[in-house]
């Protein structure tokens, strides 16, 4: 006790050591409950994980497809490329049906035809489209000039032998969708929509295409004109401002 009034601030730290040491460990519970607590918070984060990770992989096939479609998209005749496409999967899904619902020898004969001319379709949209950017780029045009994009049109319809020869398909595809009725009567359901949908895109491609080169040359034209207009106007003269036209009394001359 004199030791204790003697030294104070000891006996305080040696009281609060003695109560440390009596302290009693942790149960073992309360150690198991905070592991079970962290077990769960993990599998609860784990369908969190699993959407990041689906997300990801996602995201980098949609990369991916952009990607592989971006040529399509800036080059020329992209609306004619994806709606060939969109069009003859319809059609090559119909003959496909109709292959195997069809009763008689003649309808599954028109429903392969019908297939194969779907992939002919397709095939040659994105060559229309290759062979029209390809031949830009040999001259350095780049493809949104109008005149230049009929011109290379004009030019492969003339002498690319590809072209001549899908002419030939496609008149025979038109003819032959229209006289696929005939065959197809003995029955075959899903043949119909896939000689329905040749038909109709045969006169849609070719109003088309017909329309997308005049608008073409039609805008070469004026652009053609503007650039002319431009070029004889000296550079950095300003045009010419008419002066306005004074109206009045004409004043009576003063003498000297």
């Amino acid at each position: 006790l004199a030791q204790a009034c003697l030294h104070p601030r000891d006996s305080t730290a040696v009281s609060s050591a003695r109560r440390t040491r009596a302290r009693p460990a942790p149960p073992p519970l309360r150690e198991a409950m905070i592991y079970i607590c962290k077990g769960c918070n993990e599998l609860c984060m784990l369908p969190c994980k699993a959407c990041e990770a689906l997300c990801g992989l996602i995201g980098g096939s949609c990369r991916c497809v952009s990607e592989a479609f971006r040529p399509i998209f800036a080059g020329p005749l992209a609306s004619y490329v994806l709606g060939t496409w969109m069009c003859m999967l319809l059609a090559a899904a119909a003959g496909g049906y109709g292959i195997a619902d069809s009763e008689c020898a003649e309808a599954m004969q028109a429903c392969i035809v019908f297939v194969a001319l779907a992939v002919t379709h397709a095939v040659f949209a994105y060559y229309l489209q290759r062979q029209i950017t390809s031949g830009l780029a040999r001259k350095g045009v780049r493809p949104n000039s109008h005149k230049e994009l009929a011109t290379e049109a004009m030019h492969i319809l003339l002498y690319d032998f590809g072209v001549c020869f899908y002419v030939v398909i496609y008149i025979g595809s038109l003819a032959f969708a229209c006289y696929s009725f005939v065959m197809l009567s003995c029955g075959a359901g899903a043949g119909y929509g896939a000689a329905v949908l040749l038909i109709v895109y045969g006169w849609f491609a070719s109003m088309y295409l017909m329309v997308w080169y005049f608008c073409n040359c039609c805008a070469g034209a004026v652009a053609s004109k503007q650039q002319q207009g431009q070029q004889g106007r000296p550079s950095g003269a300003a045009p010419q401002q008419q002066q306005p036209a004074v109206v009045g009394v004409p004043l009576p001359a003063q003498g000297p």
